[in-house]
């Protein structure tokens, strides 16, 4: 069984791109996935945020369902297994997402019986002690889920290994509230490893492991960002078989990414450029417009700007533009609500 999670796919870029290279980045997140789907003989899971956010554009659904039709059409063994992230779920549960759109197409086709989606709570996957807990409306809620998994009977057999999928922060409370983030705490993890769970968890973008192995961040597969693309390794999906977690190598930043001073000529042929360097406050104009240029004209899918100014880093600026963007208010104040007054303010909203 291999696990993917956050592709990101139909994604839209603010800062630093072009129209023409936000197109070339969407369609080299779908061709990622249509590689990584024929590689090998198994069922996929897709830990969660297949898509950028909650309503893509239509045409993104369309061809992303035409690829996981194709391979599940063509694949006799192949099994899909869709697990719903932070981006797959919104406040007012009236509105369809994408991520339910694409899964409704599929069940209406010839292939529906290979396909499963997770969107409630903790649920298993297969036979083999593979189980997930999808996104939650809220912190609390996830928190119960948790519980559950804590509470589900151990194995019978010694040594089995069994799995828990999460769409979630580990360590980071500090975005609870942000673009519906949830927090995985340390003391939930012990717990959760006292009952005889490794966890796989999706929803961050650069992998690492923890705990000799039994906590895995997979990260993303393939970077739709500049910040996505650290790390020397590059990026992995992880198959789960009989001896364990294996990594699948995805992406190599050689050849891919690079950092150029601002002064620097922009190089070809790289999918992510980081603009790096200092300057003085009387440059500043002169590194926004030599960035520009090279957004205007390099062929790259996103050319970040992480020049320091006399000491403030001009990265600081994007980054918050699109953190303001993701931060949903009224999560943020449902998250402070009893049930009863949540109830009184999704009716005003409805």
């Amino acid at each position: 069984m291999l696990v993917i999670n956050d592709l990101h796919i139909g994604v839209v870029r603010s800062g630093g791109t072009t129209p023409q290279s936000q197109e070339d980045l969407r369609n080299y997140l779908r061709r990622g996935l249509k590689d990584i789907l024929w590689e090998e003989d198994y069922e996929v899971v897709i830990n969660g945020d297949l898509f950028d956010s909650f309503t893509v554009d239509t045409l993104e659904v369309v061809k992303t369902a035409e690829i996981l039709y194709e391979w599940l059409h063509n694949r006799a063994s192949g099994k899909l297994h869709l697990i719903a992230g932070n981006h797959d779920w919104n406040p007012r549960a009236g509105k369809l997402s994408s991520f339910h759109l694409l899964a409704i197409m599929l069940d209406m086709s010839d292939v529906g019986d290979k396909v499963r989606v997770y969107d409630k709570g903790f649920s298993r996957i297969s036979d083999e002690g593979i189980w997930c807990i999808p996104h939650q409306a809220n912190q609390d809620t996830f928190d119960a889920e948790i519980q559950k998994a804590i509470s589900q009977p151990r194995p019978t057999v010694k040594g089995e290994d069994r799995f828990l999928l999460l769409h979630c922060n580990y360590r980071n409370n500090f975005a609870d509230n942000s673009d519906h983030s949830l927090n995985l705490s340390e003391e939930q993890v012990a717990n959760l490893m006292i009952a005889g769970w490794s966890l796989i968890i999706g929803h961050e973008h650069i992998g690492y492991s923890l705990r000799g192995g039994r906590v895995l961040v997979v990260g993303n597969q393939f970077p739709s960002s500049v910040a996505d693309c650290k790390g020397e390794k590059g990026k992995f999906a992880v198959k789960i078989t009989d001896e364990g977690l294996v990594p699948v190598h995805t992406w190599s930043p050689n050849g891919r990414y690079i950092e150029i001073d601002w002064r620097s000529e922009c190089p070809e042929g790289y999918q992510f450029i980081r603009v790096t360097g200092e300057a003085t406050a009387q440059e500043a104009a002169e590194v926004v417009k030599r960035v520009s240029d090279m957004r205007q004209r390099s062929d790259a899918f996103v050319i970040g700007n992480s020049v320091k100014i006399e000491g403030q880093d001009m990265s600081v600026c994007e980054d918050s533009v699109e953190s303001i963007r993701a931060f949903d208010v009224v999560a943020a104040i449902l998250s402070e609500l009893d049930e009863r007054e949540q109830e009184v303010v999704r009716g005003l909203l409805a």
